[in-house]
């Protein structure tokens, strides 16, 4: 799913809730398969979409811990949570890298500049299924030996793409934090 055409100025959380998307996953309408146990004869776990501190937390959306003050386990899972995340990053890394009107403004009327986003995700989606040469490995964050991040050159041009401002309701739900915890029990678990 993709959608284009909110207003830039009000925050993802604002943004995600007036799309398809958002409401399907309000709603419980995305049809996400069952909960499955992570590992064998495991609690079950929803599936989840990673996200940033700008989300609020959900069932099935699932985001860092926030403040100052987080213990050894909040930290790691909050980096391997940011670590899952690269890969929407790298999806945009990679659209950029073939589209250059992402590389700046966008200097087109709205409406024209919603259809334009669009008809690039078409694109982006296709040619990835049918061309492998459309992948360039330096467009997107690679990982070398030593666990270190090399940034895609996506991040080095000129323009940089801006964050949306966070939504001030921070509002998590009992079932949504018993789901973050038991997915950082999960992560802290692994080596």
């Amino acid at each position: 799913m993709a959608d284009a055409g909110v207003n830039g100025r009000v925050s993802d959380e604002e943004v995600i809730a007036v799309t398809e998307f958002g409401h399907r996953l309000e709603e419980a309408a995305l049809n996400l398969p069952e909960p499955e146990p992570i590992v064998h004869n495991g609690d079950r776990m929803p599936f989840v979409f990673v996200a940033d501190d700008a989300f609020g937390t959900t069932e099935n959306l699932l985001k860092p811990y926030g403040g100052d003050k987080l213990d050894h386990n909040q930290r790691l899972f909050n980096y391997r949570l940011s670590r899952a995340r690269q890969v929407s990053e790298n999806a945009f890394g990679i659209l950029s890298s073939r589209f250059l009107v992402f590389r700046s403004p966008i200097q087109l009327a709205p409406e024209k500049a919603a259809t334009t986003t669009i008809a690039s995700c078409y694109l982006h989606n296709f040619l990835r299924k049918k061309s492998k040469q459309y992948l360039r490995l330096d467009s997107v964050n690679q990982e070398d030996v030593n666990h270190e991040i090399h940034p895609g050159d996506w991040r080095e041009q000129q323009h940089r793409i801006e964050s949306l401002s966070t939504c001030r309701s921070r509002n998590i739900g009992m079932v949504a934090r018993c789901v973050r915890d038991s997915f950082r029990e999960y992560f802290c678990a692994q080596r």
